[in-house]
């Protein structure tokens, strides 16, 4: 835990990430390495103070290419360790966020007070596309959804890959008519293209949707947002449904 926590501190320190870095971080490191060797050379090995510049200027043209390659290195995996985090929470084949991530970063946003709706996403009859055309057409398909999500979300929205063919949206500060209206395009017919097929397959999904509470756990609104959507998918499918006491007392 200390080795990681040394690790982490010195890529935060040495990384170089913003442009500024790029002339702070070696000014200093140069500004303390002068000091360190002028500390050195007058007071433990008695040199003379009119030898310093000569003997500053050599000593940091040699290290010049060892801290070069120092920062090289630090700046390289501090980006790669970045790239990593990235990857471990990214659906690799919608490039969403995934279940993990989706939650951890609604349930921060819903922390901070911004109260919304939550909503999930499941495509309609997904094993009978996989098991009539193949899983490379069900992966076309879900990969369809996300591009239809990110097309009809909003800037501050939040969304996801749960899991399989079920997505999640986080949808702050956003009305009952804004969560209709979005819903009412996710639920729209998506038409795939088959190179084998005359016609194009039409896809539907099912959408529920809850309301947040102010703090509350955000599990809890993917709760009633799952039960909304089992209300949507027992109506019919291709539907809008938000949570409400009466419409989950019809669906019981």
């Amino acid at each position: 835990m200390l080795k990681h926590m040394i690790f982490q501190w010195l890529l935060r320190v040495f990384a170089l990430n913003r442009r500024r870095d790029y002339v702070l971080k070696p000014i200093a490191v140069l500004t303390i390495f002068v000091i360190l060797f002028i500390a050195v050379s007058v007071l433990l090995l008695g040199q003379n103070w009119r030898s310093l510049p000569a003997s500053i200027a050599t000593a940091a043209v040699v290290q010049f290419p060892f801290t070069t390659l120092a920062f090289a290195m630090v700046t390289y995996m501090d980006r790669m360790q970045s790239d990593l985090a990235d990857l471990a929470m990214t659906d690799m084949l919608t490039g969403l966020p995934n279940r993990r991530s989706f939650v951890v970063k609604a349930g921060q946003a819903q922390a901070k007070g911004e109260v919304g709706f939550v909503l999930i996403i499941d495509a309609d009859h997904f094993k009978r596309i996989n098991d009539t055309f193949g899983h490379a057409v069900g992966d076309r398909c879900l990969q369809a959804i996300a591009n239809r999500m990110n097309d009809v979300r909003r800037p501050e929205d939040l969304i996801g890959r749960i899991g399989g063919e079920e997505f999640g949206a986080f949808l702050p500060f956003c009305t009952m008519e804004e969560v209709h209206r979005i819903g009412g395009r996710l639920c729209g017919a998506i038409l795939i293209n088959l190179p084998e097929e005359r016609d194009p397959l039409r896809l539907t999904l099912s959408v529920g949707a809850a309301e947040t509470k102010p703090f509350e756990m955000i599990e809890a609104a993917v709760s009633r947002a799952d039960e909304a959507l089992y209300a949507a998918k027992s109506g019919g499918r291709a539907r809008l449904v938000v949570w409400s006491r009466s419409a989950m007392d019809k669906v019981a």
